[in-house]
């Protein structure tokens, strides 16, 4: 993370839960469920602050954010309090795991404490920034940034990996670019970044949610072949007399996984309404890209994307043009939930 998307990630902190009052909100439901915990004290309804604090949290867009900047928010103890995490780690503790009112109650009250210090470090970092940091110029109105980063077994380690990756990339960006009638010189090096290597290219939106496409379905046959590779873990475990029936169902997982790369292919052709009988030059180079690109991920290789925010319509833009970023952003915060899940399985 640079530190332009640093200081923005202090400045959302600032819109998105001081503005709101979301520590506040969890103080006001510790309080009167620390009412309840007390004898002799009248115990009113917690319903309209139950409500009022998952509503807010709710409401939290977090899809806005970069993997990196999801990331500092953990670090930050924010994000366990806010979105599906905050949802779910209130309703744990007010109907599934209750031990009593007070534990809730204290709980609770770590919860507000936690958000209460992280927005303050957050306050603290956005202070200091003010003043010193340029607005990022090379995200345009058309454009979508992809952060590449180049590591475990996908990472630079020589210049002889360099150059491997370097024409893996141009075959994934020349594939993707072909296919929406433009050049390899429309995805542009707009930055880099030492430590892991992360390459930041700018590409029009179109190609991005090609790209978010691919990864998207790509995560799927991933899912699904750790899920059959399981079942001949557990398989295994169980020691049959028949060994051979884990081995056919590995089998089965490379199977999968060829049929897997094969069906995104049609899909992406569909989706652009390629025809093999006049663009089959583009569908091959399409192919290639879709293959590299799901290959660069297999080899631990992660893409993240930053989008710009939507702007009123006051250009005249044609209607083709316009771009649905709200659906860009659905895509990648489902190819993080996907991420996530695939981690757990591995």
């Amino acid at each position: 993370m640079n530190v332009s998307e640093l200081f923005e990630l202090t400045m959302w902190i600032t819109e998105e839960l001081s503005a709101k009052k979301i520590p506040q909100k969890y103080q006001a439901l510790q309080q009167i469920l620390h009412q309840h915990s007390q004898p002799n004290e009248q115990r009113p309804s917690f319903e309209n602050q139950k409500n009022s604090l998952l509503e807010t949290i709710a409401s939290v867009p977090l899809e806005k954010l970069t993997k990196d900047q999801l990331e500092f928010l953990s670090k930050l103890n924010i994000s366990q309090a806010i979105g599906q995490e905050g949802i779910n780690l209130v309703e744990d503790l007010l109907y599934k795991n209750v031990l009593d009112v007070a534990t809730s109650s204290k709980n609770l009250k770590e919860i507000y404490q936690k958000l209460i210090d992280g927005i303050t470090k957050s306050d603290q970092i956005k202070s200091g920034l003010t003043g010193c940091v340029l607005e990022e110029e090379y995200v345009t109105d058309n454009e979508v940034l992809i952060r590449v980063s180049f590591t475990s077994e996908a990472s630079l380690k020589n210049i002889t990996d360099f150059k491997s990756w370097g024409n893996i990339w141009y075959e994934i960006g020349r594939g993707i670019a072909m296919a929406h009638n433009l050049s390899p010189e429309n995805v542009k090096i707009v930055g880099a970044t030492r430590g892991s290597i992360i390459i930041e290219l700018a590409v029009v939106a179109s190609i991005a949610t090609t790209t978010s496409g691919i990864i998207l379905a790509g995560l799927k046959v991933a899912e699904k072949i750790l899920d059959i590779r399981k079942k001949a873990e557990e398989i295994r475990a169980l020691k049959l007399q028949n060994a051979k029936l884990a081995s056919d169902i590995e089998k089965e997982a490379d199977n999968e996984k060829e049929t897997g790369i094969k069906d995104i292919s049609k899909m992406i052709v569909s989706k652009l309404k390629l025809k093999s009988n006049q663009d089959g030059e583009i569908i091959n180079a399409l192919d290639k890209s879709i293959k590299n690109l799901l290959g660069f991920i297999e080899k631990g290789g992660e893409i993240d994307f930053v989008i710009p925010e939507e702007e009123n319509d006051e250009k005249g833009e044609k209607e083709k043009e316009k771009i649905n970023y709200k659906e860009l952003r659905t895509t990648f915060q489902e190819i993080r939930q996907l991420e996530n899940k695939i981690k757990l399985l591995e």
